[in-house]
C-alpha cells in the first residue's frame, strides 16, 4: 500500500475549513451591517432628519450624535423587535412595546412632555400653552407629537426598512446573548445620562406615577396580544381582494404624514393629527388583511413617514442656534439621501426564497 504524503491531509483539511467558515463569516458580515444599519437610521430618523437642533450641519456634533441616539433609539428598537419576534407576535404587539419605550421616552427619561421651556428651543413655551391641560400640567398636542413620534420615527420605522433589506430573516431573531447585553447596556447608559440632566427633572411624583402605569398597561397589553397572536393559526386575510400596490401605499402614506407634520399646534392641529393618524391606521390594517400585503408595503409607509419630515426639514430653521444656510441644507440633503437610499433598498430587495434560511444573528 502506497504511504500517504504527510502534508496532503492537513492542507486538504485546511482548504475545507477554509471553505466553510467563509459563508459564516459572510453571514456574520451581514448580520453586523444589518443591524448597524438600523441603529444608525433610527439615529438619523429620530433627531437628524428633522434637523431642529444647533448641531444640525456640524460634522463633529452629527457624529456623536450618531452614536447616542443610537444607543438611545436603535438598541431599544433592537431588543423590542427581539422580544415579538422570538415569541412569535405581531407588529400589534411590537408597537404597544414601542409605545411603551415613548411614554418612557418623553414622560420618565427627558421628561419634555411636562417642560414649561425645554432646552430654551425656539416657540417651545407658546406650544406648550396652547393645548395645556393645567390639571394634568400636560400639553396634549406636545403629548400626541412626542409620543407618537417616537413610535414612528425613533423606533417604528427604522425597524420596518431593516426588516425589508432581509427579507428572509425578518420573522427571525437577530441578536444573541451578546448582542442583547450590549443592546442593553447601552440603553441604559444613554438613558441614565439624559436622567441626570438637570434639564430632564421636571416632573411631579404624580406624573411619574401615571406615565410608569401607562407604560405598563401597554407591556400588559402586548403580551395579552401576543398571546392571541400566536393561538391563531392563520392570518385573518380577505383572499378575495389584493392589497394594494406598494407606490399606492407610498403616497396615500406621504399624504397623510404631511397633513399630520403640518397640523397647527392648537386644537385644531391636534384634531387634524387625530384624523390623520386614525385614517392612516385604519388603512394600513384594512390593507394587511388582503391578499399580497407583505414586508414591501410596511416598508412604503415607514419610507413616507421619513421622506415627508426629510423634505419638510428644508422649510424651518433650526430651534436653537445659528446655522449657516449651506450647512443647514448640505445636512437636510445628506439626510433625505440616506433615508432615501435604506428605502431604495428595502424596496427593491428579493423576495424571500420558500424554504426557510439561518437567521441572521449577532
Amino acid at each position: 500500500m502506497r504511504e500517504r504524503s504527510p502534508a496532503s491531509t492537513p492542507h486538504h483539511c485546511g482548504q475545507v475549513s477554509a471553505t466553510a467558515e467563509e459563508p459564516r463569516k459572510r453571514r456574520r458580515l451581514r448580520a453586523a451591517a444589518l443591524i448597524g444599519g438600523c441603529v444608525v437610521l433610527s439615529a438619523v430618523s429620530a433627531e437628524l432628519l428633522a434637523a431642529y437642533a444647533d448641531n444640525t450641519g456640524k460634522l463633529g456634533p452629527i457624529v456623536f450624535a450618531v452614536v447616542f441616539f443610537a444607543a438611545l433609539y436603535g438598541a431599544p428598537a433592537l431588543l423590542v423587535r427581539e422580544i415579538t419576534r422570538r415569541a412569535g407576535w405581531g407588529w400589534d404587539s411590537m408597537l404597544l412595546l414601542m409605545l411603551s419605550l415613548a411614554i418612557a421616552q418623553a414622560c420618565l427619561i427627558d421628561q419634555s412632555l411636562f417642560s414649561e421651556d425645554y432646552h430654551d428651543y425656539d416657540g417651545w413655551t407658546e406650544n406648550y400653552q396652547a393645548t395645556l391641560i393645567p390639571i394634568a400640567g400636560v400639553s396634549v398636542y406636545n403629548a400626541f407629537n412626542f409620543v407618537l413620534g417616537h413610535v414612528i420615527y425613533s423606533f417604528g420605522a427604522p425597524i420596518a426598512l431593516a426588516e425589508a433589506w432581509r427579507p428572509h430573516t425578518a420573522q427571525d431573531s437577530w441578536l444573541r446573548a451578546p448582542g442583547l447585553i450590549v443592546a442593553a447596556a447601552a440603553y441604559l447608559v444613554a438613558a441614565g445620562l439624559i436622567i441626570n440632566d438637570p434639564e430632564s427633572q421636571n416632573a411631579s411624583v404624580p406624573q411619574l406615577l401615571a406615565a410608569s402605569s401607562l407604560v405598563i398597561a401597554c407591556v400588559g397589553l402586548a403580551y395579552a396580544l401576543g398571546k392571541r397572536h400566536q393561538k391563531k393559526a392563520s392570518h385573518d386575510t380577505d383572499e378575495g381582494a389584493s392589497a394594494p400596490t406598494v407606490g399606492t401605499v407610498f403616497a396615500v402614506m406621504l399624504v397623510l404624514a404631511c397633513l399630520l407634520n403640518l397640523a397647527g399646534e392648537d386644537w385644531r392641529g391636534v384634531a387634524v393629527a387625530v384624523g390623520a393618524t386614525a385614517a392612516g391606521g385604519a388603512l394600513i390594517v384594512l390593507g394587511a388583511r388582503r391578499r399580497g400585503w407583505g414586508l414591501r408595503h410596511v416598508a412604503a409607509v415607514a419610507l413616507a413617514f421619513l421622506v415627508s419630515r426629510g423634505v419638510l426639514a428644508f422649510t424651518y430653521e433650526p430651534l436653537t442656534g445659528m446655522v449657516a444656510a449651506w450647512s443647514k441644507y448640505t445636512h437636510n440633503t445628506v439626510m433625505l439621501t440616506i433615508v432615501l437610499a435604506a428605502g431604495w433598498c428595502a424596496l427593491t430587495s428579493p423576495r424571500p426564497p420558500s424554504a426557510p434560511r439561518r437567521s441572521a444573528s449577532a
